[in-house]
């Protein structure tokens, strides 16, 4: 499964029928949610788009994701026998007692509201009952789960709380902490969160490029992102390409107010989003701080030389 905003469906589409197949492409899944606001030009965004690609050994359970059937339907489908009606059978078509087969619109799961407690700071972030569907309706017991952008790790508690094996992959430093905490939190034995914790490995060894010279480094930007409802609080994090990080953030926000208030290219990107995170108080990317102060301290920044 792949998710993502309609803003950007149609280019990874193409790029999931080179990767995948076309002949692999299963189903595109219209995760339909109420908003809370209204933008001035243009249609309200109420929906999200879900990618499922599956190789020729597919596995997919419909109970998870099983709703009531419409009394509009059980009444079609309802005749009396004898005196007692409520028998749901219809010639040799019978409603299923489990509810009806999921189609490829999901209306039934709402987003975390923004003032909730669960609301981590990513506009991306995704209820955990829509994870769930995802991986119980897609997977066994013991499968493995990856989510390569796992940000605020909401695909690992799901895995975890399913009896799924998981991987999580980010390029901030923050991801593992948030992961940690929302595992430890979430997915752990309360009477033994120590075990959990020794659980999660961390790994920072990603594979060599082997297309490049030996002392090849790629470059990204570190970017701070702003909100006017987060006075001196700065999202401060990675993008190859800020610009659709920025489109990201927008396409969550009815009025597009986020804004990105400076970026530096750098090879360091890593050392140096931990060094701001480590430098001002924050919470997950989120830094407290004054916009100069961060700028300055990314300006300044000295990578250690190993």
């Amino acid at each position: 499964y792949l998710h993502c905003d309609p803003t950007m469906s149609h280019y990874l589409k193409t790029t999931m029928d080179c990767i995948f197949g076309e002949d692999q492409f299963r189903n595109e899944i219209v995760w339909y949610y109420r908003g809370a606001g209204t933008p001035k030009l243009d249609f309200a965004r109420r929906h999200d788009i879900i990618f499922r690609y599956a190789s020729d050994k597919r596995f997919f359970d419909p109970d998870p994701a099983r709703q009531p059937y419409a009394e509009a339907t059980k009444e079609r489908f309802s005749h009396y026998i004898g005196n007692v009606r409520g028998s749901y059978d219809f010639g040799q078509q019978e409603l299923n007692p489990k509810g009806k087969h999921p189609d490829d619109v999901i209306c039934d799961i709402q987003p975390i509201a923004p003032s909730a407690k669960a609301r981590l700071g990513y506009p991306t972030q995704k209820p955990l009952p829509l994870l769930d569907r995802i991986i119980q309706t897609s997977s066994h017991p013991n499968d493995i789960v990856l989510d390569p952008f796992c940000g605020c790790a909401t695909t690992c508690v799901a895995a975890e709380r399913l009896g799924r094996k998981w991987v999580g992959v980010d390029v901030s430093h923050k991801a593992f902490e948030l992961v940690t905490l929302r595992l430890t939190k979430e997915a752990a034995d309360p009477d033994d969160l120590l075990k959990k914790q020794n659980e999660i490995t961390l790994r920072t060894d990603p594979p060599v490029r082997t297309d490049q010279g030996v002392d090849y480094r790629e470059t990204k930007f570190v970017y701070i992102i702003s909100h006017p409802k987060y006075p001196s609080e700065y999202k401060v994090g990675i993008a190859k390409d800020w610009k659709s990080r920025l489109n990201t953030y927008q396409t969550a926000d009815p009025e597009r107010a986020y804004k990105v208030e400076y970026k530096m290219e750098t090879p360091h990107f890593r050392e140096l989003e931990k060094h701001i995170h480590e430098t001002f108080p924050n919470k997950h990317e989120w830094v407290q701080a004054e916009l100069t102060d961060i700028k300055t301290e990314m300006q300044s920044y000295q990578p250690e030389q190993s």
